[in-house]
């Protein structure tokens, strides 16, 4: 058994000292791994500690070199591609909105405030939680992240956006389009 599977098996166990072993083999790697996805020094540096984070959580299901250095690179990455896609997704809504604001009139604003007016009081008749969900929704979080805000689970974020939607629907009537744009 080499040193490295040894201090994992102590992790295993709970170990921080471990723990700590772990991190500094692997932290400047998978910095390096994340950066050439993110090409931003902090954000590479959020992404690892995250996945860290999340090991020490799961430290029981690692038995040797080879599942852990998998999990840690594969969870790193799976990380940086989220968070392109969601830049991507930023970035196109504010590309939209930047067209419509420039062809925006005052009527328009107008219908505007009145249909958010709408939204606003059909979100109000929504359970807390479900209110939650649509607001963090709304706000452009995925439902990972919406869970994590919520320290809920990802099923429960879709039931309750799910359901929500539905009550949504029924109080906007043919209004309900305006979700679509809005989340």
């Amino acid at each position: 058994m080499n040193q490295l599977t040894d201090t994992i098996l102590k992790m295993q166990s709970g170990s921080k000292k471990a723990f700590k072993e772990i991190f500094d083999e692997f932290y400047t790697p998978l910095c390096s791994f994340a950066y050439r996805y993110l090409e931003d020094t902090a954000g590479s540096a959020d992404v690892v500690q995250e996945v860290f984070l999340a090991l020490w959580n799961n430290h029981a299901n690692f038995s040797n070199e080879g599942t852990l250095r998998s999990y840690l690179f594969t969870s790193v990455r799976n990380s940086c591609l989220n968070i392109i896609r969601h830049e991507k997704v930023k970035e196109r809504n504010r590309g939209e909105l930047a067209e419509f604001q420039q062809t925006d009139t005052t009527d328009e604003h107008e219908i505007e405030a009145m249909v958010y007016a709408e939204v606003h009081k059909a979100i109000q008749h929504l359970s807390p939680q479900a209110r939650e969900v649509v607001i963090h929704s709304m706000n452009g979080l995925t439902n990972n992240e919406v869970a994590d805000e919520l320290n809920v689970s990802v099923n429960t974020v879709k039931t309750l956006k799910k359901r929500a939607y539905k009550t949504l629907r029924e109080k906007l009537g043919g209004m309900h389009w305006v979700l679509i744009v809005l989340v």
